[in-house]
């Protein structure tokens, strides 16, 4: 690789961050990744499991681990630029307890829905002031 296309291929990509989430199953994971529109960039099978979705620009990785559902404290958030019609499409894939979207106190509006390894999945629209 040539220096020119090192810098290139190093300015093209904005930094990002990637949630590395636990995982009870795979297929069941990427099942209900995908019925809310993720595609699988990557899915590795066992002993080492791994799967790495992509929802436009919202990436997410899944480790194999034993997760009591009930008690996972995992959480993350995708902002995105239509909220509505994000809601609308996750609830018409029919998976999952889709919370109704809600005016949060810190002035982000956002629903919720939890994914079958017990993570808290987050999908607000922010509008606010940066100070």
């Amino acid at each position: 690789m040539t220096m020119d296309q090192d810098a290139a291929i190093n300015t093209a990509m904005a930094d990002v961050s990637v949630p590395t989430l636990p995982m009870r199953d795979v297929r069941e994971t990427r099942a209900f990744y995908e019925a809310l529109g993720f595609i699988c960039a990557h899915e590795h099978e066992a002993p080492d499991s791994f799967l790495f979705m992509v929802r436009g620009g919202a990436m997410l990785q899944f480790f194999p681990a034993h997760v009591d559902t009930r008690a996972s404290t995992h959480t993350f958030q995708i902002m995105v630029d239509d909220l509505e019609g994000t809601f609308a499409a996750f609830k018409g894939a029919g998976v999952g307890n889709v919370l109704p979207i809600e005016l949060k106190p810190w002035g982000i509006r956002e629903f919720a829905l939890v994914d079958p390894n017990g993570t808290l999945m987050r999908i607000a629209h922010a509008k606010f002031e940066i100070k």
